[in-house]
């Protein structure tokens, strides 16, 4: 199965790359969770967490930009996942999250462009990121 990356996910990456806000949703979770004896674990809200947007995007975007430069034709998800792991070397302050969250949206991102990787949420979950450092 070959992919094609989409154009919109495409035009993301330009703009990040150029400085520009992107429109995303917010990656990693603001809770852990916390193992109890004899019971399901449960989210521990006794401390919030507050995850970096702009480092976890700047993963995100430095995964598909290495993907970029790849043919995916037999095992895309493969490929995908040992680009992630040559990539998160350049990433080592993320949080586990906000790792999972960047690979998530950048395989789906990858799959179906950058448009429908983030729609289907509420309006009060959407961010606009942009990298720090680069004239728009």
């Amino acid at each position: 199965m070959a992919i094609t990356i989409k154009a919109d996910t495409l035009q993301a990456l330009a703009d990040w790359k150029a400085g520009k806000p992107v429109r995303s949703l917010e990656l990693g979770h603001v809770h852990r969770m916390r193992d109890l004896p004899d019971a399901a674990p449960m989210i521990d809200t006794s401390k919030r967490f507050h995850n970096d947007q702009e480092r976890a995007h700047a993963f995100v975007f430095a995964v598909i930009e290495h993907c970029q430069k790849f043919l995916f034709v037999q095992d895309p998800h493969e490929l995908f996942l040992k680009q992630c792991s040559i990539v998160k070397e350049e990433f080592p302050e993320l949080t586990p999250e906000e790792r999972t969250g960047a690979e998530s949206l950048a395989w789906k991102a990858l799959l179906v462009g950058w448009r429908k990787a983030i729609a289907g949420h509420a309006e009060s979950e959407y961010i606009e990121v942009q990298r720090s450092g680069v004239a728009a």
